[in-house]
Formats: C-alpha cells, structure tokens, sequence
C-alpha cells in the first residue's frame, strides 16, 4: 500500500512562509524545525512552524539532530491547543531536496519530513515523506501533488498545499 498517496500536507496562515524563512536562516548550516498542527482523514494541516536548534558542532553543512527540547517545547505548546507534533523539516544547503540515506536511517515512522533545499541562501525547493511502514529499512515515499498554491510562481512541492 502506498501511505503517502493516501495523505496531503497544508501549510496554514503564514506557516509555509515562516519555514521558508527559518530554512534560509540557516543557510549554510543545515536548519531544523517542528511542524505542529492537527491530522484529519488523510491530511496533515500545519498550523505553526517551530524553529529548531541543530546539536551537530562538526558536520552542521550536512547533519543535523534536533534539540529534543525543542521537541518538547513544540509539543506542549501545540498540546495547549489540542494540536500535535505532525513531523519535522529539515534543509540540504546546496544539496536536493531528496532524503539521505541518513535522513531515513534517523526517522521516526508515523510523522511528515519536509525537505528543504536551499541553495545559495534561498529555498529553491521542498519535499515531504513520509516512512512507508513501520519495520526498520523502510523506505521513504513522498507525498503526492497536493492542489492549492504556493508563493514561488510555477511550483507547487509534492503533496503541499498552502493555504493563506
């Protein structure tokens, strides 16, 4: 069965726009974040992005590892709300918006992971997976096209929408 063709991503009120910027911040560090909001009948709808802090001191170009505080703090504030942890983004600073071989080997099953490609500063693309199963060497599908816009003309990321 393919899980990601079953389920879209929305960006609410300003929340694709607040990663774009977080993911540029980084730059040329690998960025990281918390996406919060709610899951209906296959659609995860982001309502607030967390900004996330990057532990990794010696390869931040190309690792990250998300301060578990910042897990927490996200999820307290979205459980305030009656809203969960729906997943997490991540940028690949001049490098695709494809997930690594360590980008899978680190995720967790059950959660959205945007990928973020930012080149020469600026966000030029993104992606979002999810883990097809729960067994360790699943594999990543991505999300399918998603109908709606996006705020760079032409491009709508798979399985994104974003809604102002």
């Amino acid at each position: 069965m393919n899980e990601a063709a079953e389920r879209e991503l929305r960006f609410t009120g300003g929340q694709w726009e607040r990663m774009r910027e977080l993911a540029e911040s980084a730059y040329p560090f690998e960025g990281c974040g918390v996406l919060v909001g709610k899951a209906r009948e296959g659609v995860w709808e982001v309502s607030e992005v967390f900004p996330g802090r990057n532990l990794v001191e010696d390869r931040r170009h190309d690792r990250y590892e998300l301060d578990p505080r910042d897990i927490i703090a996200a999820e307290r504030a979205g459980r305030s709300r009656g809203e969960e942890i729906l997943g997490f983004f991540h940028t690949h600073p001049d490098h695709p918006a494809r997930p690594s071989q360590f980008d899978r080997d680190h995720a967790w099953p059950g959660y959205v992971y945007v990928v973020c490609a930012v080149d020469q500063g600026r966000m030029r693309r993104a992606t979002a997976w999810i883990l097809a199963g729960q067994d360790e060497g699943a594999e990543f599908e991505e999300l399918p096209t998603g109908e709606g816009s996006h705020p760079a003309p032409g491009y709508n990321p798979p399985g994104v929408v974003v809604e102002s």
